[in-house]
């Protein structure tokens, strides 16, 4: 009985001065390595996004942590007698970035 075996997979080592760039370019397009390459060399259109977010965490986490504080601003506000229409649209807009946030970074809201 005779199993057939795997092909050899391609390796692509990218020169030292453009490994960096490389990496940058393959993280910004959100594809598998072997999905960007392949977009790359033949131009087509790959079959679906990698799993992980095509977005820069520090700058969501940041917008996070920023509407939080605002979230805590506002029920500030709200306790000072502002308007508390207003405030409550402002509070369920927050929590609409929040989710959004979250999502893009890959979490359950």
């Amino acid at each position: 009985m005779t199993e057939k075996k795997r092909e050899a997979p391609i390796s692509y080592r990218p020169p030292e001065a453009l490994r960096e760039e490389f990496h940058a370019r393959v993280e910004k397009s959100g594809l598998s390595v072997s999905a960007f390459i392949t977009a790359s060399l033949f131009g087509s259109v790959p079959p679906r996004l990698s799993r992980r977010p095509a977005v820069d965490q520090r700058t969501v986490a940041r917008l996070l942590a920023e509407t939080a504080l605002l979230n805590a601003r506002l029920k500030d506000l709200g306790e000072a007698g502002a308007d508390v229409a207003l405030l409550g649209e402002a509070v369920r807009d927050l929590h609409e970035i929040r989710a959004a946030c979250l999502l893009a970074l890959g979490r359950v809201p």
